[in-house]
């Protein structure tokens, strides 16, 4: 067993710079909290762009091989330590130095006594186990990672070289062929989206309608006493987090069910397989076309099509007004579009044969995706029900065979 502060060789708090460049200051990207989901599955588009000084930039500039820690911004239920691993595949998608936000560290290993990678591994381990609540400083309702004791306190299991590589090499593969699929998502996605815009314009003069005449339309509903007390029954259980998350828009499941006593006690309504769940409140506009039977807290309107053969019309229609959602959103604590509000918008309607004739273009794209969707779900569980194994030394290796 070896300390962190014995791995570690260089580390540095982020910085966030300004919205305008300034004397001696550069352009750099900045990776915060927020976007390690995204860019953990290779998508890099949240990623801001700032201006940063000139003379804080090099010592904060990720390279190869480094680690981005957060250490501020835990909430109650989630505690500050997630970690993202720096590769070249994710350094080559910007035109400009990347550096860490200031609520997150820079952790750089040293390779001549640990390979990095598998260090990151240690680390999500770590994080998995819950470990990092005891590295947890609460203070004006924000949780603080106590670095420093971290270093001393985080002690990790080194195995041989070869078998060091051998575990960050497979749940590397594993990682790599999820962002793979998302990559390929997102294609398929856009490709839809462009076959609708263009079958959009070519419709003739159409009825208006609303969408509430049109589907059904539903709110969410938060359970009215503690949330935990519910988890783990045999209902899908859907927060805002969820659509955003690696697989969206297809949701399969979640990491949170409710019992049939929770639906009961918030009212919640138990939506089927299709049903189209658009968040409402601050972020509006993330969509999921769930493919389990699923309820939803309230940050959800979630709208069911009364036709299968409309399904896929409605959620590119929708996917394509996110902006007039958000204009028409209100409230001072944060931005919400209310069902009732939603319900009232203008549907232009075409007709029904030309809705099927885009349903059977759209349609196979929507299922590759899902497909896709459905894959790295199930390689995210193998990965996460490998990786305690594999740094425990309970499952080994073959070395020989994974590094050549």
């Amino acid at each position: 067993m070896i300390t962190m502060r014995e791995l570690v060789a260089h580390s540095i708090g982020g910085g966030w710079g300004t919205d305008h460049p300034a004397e001696s200051s550069e352009r750099v990207a900045v990776i915060r909290g927020a976007d390690f989901p995204h860019v953990a599955g290779g998508d890099v588009s949240s990623v801001p762009l700032r201006w940063e000084s000139s003379r804080k930039v090099p010592q904060r500039t990720l390279r190869e091989g480094d680690i981005v820690l957060e250490v501020s911004g835990g909430t109650s239920d989630r505690p500050t330590g997630r970690t993202i691993f720096v590769s070249q595949q994710l350094l080559d998608q910007f035109d400009f130095p990347v550096i860490p936000a200031s609520f997150c560290r820079l952790v750089r290993v040293d390779p001549t006594k640990a390979d990095p990678h598998f260090v990151y591994w240690w680390l999500q381990g770590m994080y998995a186990d819950g470990r990092t609540w005891a590295y947890q400083n609460r203070s004006t309702g924000i949780a603080n990672f106590q670095f420093q004791h971290f270093l001393d306190a985080e002690e990790v299991k080194l195995p041989s070289w070869g078998e060091q590589r051998a575990i960050a090499a497979t749940l590397g593969a594993l990682d790599d062929k999820i962002k793979s699929n998302r990559r390929a998502l997102n294609i398929l996605k856009a490709t839809s989206a462009a076959i609708f815009s263009r079958w959009r314009e070519a419709q003739p003069s159409q009825d208006v309608t609303t969408f509430g005449s049109y589907a059904n339309v539903y709110g969410g509903a938060t359970p009215k006493t503690k949330v935990a007390e519910y988890w783990g029954g045999a209902h899908a259980w859907a927060t805002p987090t969820d659509v955003t998350g690696l697989t969206a828009p297809y949701l399969f499941a979640t990491s949170r069910t409710i019992t049939e006593a929770g639906l009961q006690n918030c009212t919640a309504t138990m939506h089927p397989a299709g049903t189209i769940f658009m968040t409402s409140r601050a972020t509006i506009g993330a969509f999921a076309l769930n493919q389990v039977p699923a309820a939803t807290n309230q940050g959800f309107i979630a709208v069911r099509p009364r036709q299968d053969w409309d399904r896929y019309f409605l959620f590119e229609e929708m996917r394509s007004r996110v902006d007039e959602f958000r204009d028409n959103a209100n409230g001072s604590t944060f931005l919400e579009i209310s069902r009732g509000r939603f319900k009232e918008l203008p549907l232009a309607l075409p007709q029904p044969d030309a809705i099927i004739q885009l349903d059977v273009q759209i349609r196979p794209l929507h299922l590759k995706a899902a497909q896709l969707a459905l894959e790295s779900a199930r390689l995210a569980h193998l990965r996460n029900a490998l990786l305690p194994e594999l740094l425990s030394g309970r499952v080994t290796m073959p070395v020989e065979e994974v590094v050549a």
